[in-house]
């Protein structure tokens, strides 16, 4: 006779970048085994595809994970570990005045948010456009898993991110022309026109927690707001 089996308990979350509503389940004991295992390796594209397949898995394939930025995945996966270990969780914070750490509890499922997105649209002289789109967790994976040099990696993950260019009366979409041909697009951009493009990856949405403390050690007070997935971890 077969065992028998805990039935998962169901929750909605909206994907922030799409507006679509998605159902979703707490990870079970041999998806945390995954994220352990992952997490133990310290490799990061290890660790991205340990929750790529923990989203997959929980959400029911109801999204396609490879095609989502990595503020989505950070929301979901967030959302799906607050409900399989619990809402709250304390995290380390190092103190702007004295450098020490000091433990903060905060509600994930509560007070998470996601950064306000920049314009996708870049102007870079009044008859030269570029459209962006968000790079996806296959992006990071592939830009992770490159053998590239770190200044290529910036580069590569610029050309993938352009989505379509206007010149005057012309439209080309990147994704019919060659990796060459883009590349040479963005290395034709003066500094100040490069550097518009860099204020877009830097201002790119992120999940965020707002957090209120006082240091353990000095006292010194803190109204901050904790960014990226990494933030919540450490």
């Amino acid at each position: 006779m077969a065992l028998p089996r805990v039935n998962a308990p169901k929750y909605e979350l909206t994907v922030p970048s799409t507006g679509k509503k998605v159902q979703y389940r707490p990870y079970l004991v041999k998806e945390e085994k995954l994220l352990m295992i992952a997490m133990e390796s310290g490799d990061e594209g290890q660790m991205i595809t340990a929750i790529k397949d923990i989203i997959q898995e929980c959400t029911f394939g109801e999204v396609d994970v490879t095609k989502l930025p990595m503020f989505d995945i950070e929301y979901i996966f967030v959302k799906i570990r607050s409900k399989s270990v619990g809402e709250s969780t304390t995290v380390k914070i190092s103190c702007s005045s004295c450098s020490q750490m000091s433990e903060v509890t905060i509600d994930m499922d509560k007070e998470m948010k996601v950064t306000e997105s920049p314009d996708m649209l870049i102007k870079l002289t009044p008859e030269l456009s570029i459209k962006m789109r968000y790079p996806s967790m296959n992006d990071y994976l592939d830009i992770i898993n490159s053998k590239d040099k770190d200044i290529d990696k910036i580069f590569n993950m610029i050309a993938m991110s352009i989505d379509t260019i206007f010149a005057g009366d012309d439209v080309y979409d990147v994704k019919n022309e060659s990796k060459k041909e883009v590349q040479s697009f963005i290395e034709s951009l003066n500094a100040s026109q490069f550097q518009l493009v860099r204020d877009f990856f830097e201002s790119m949405p992120q999940t965020s927690i707002h957090v209120n403390f006082d240091c353990e050690h000095c006292g010194h007070h803190h109204d901050m707001d904790l960014k990226g997935l990494k933030s919540f971890f450490n």
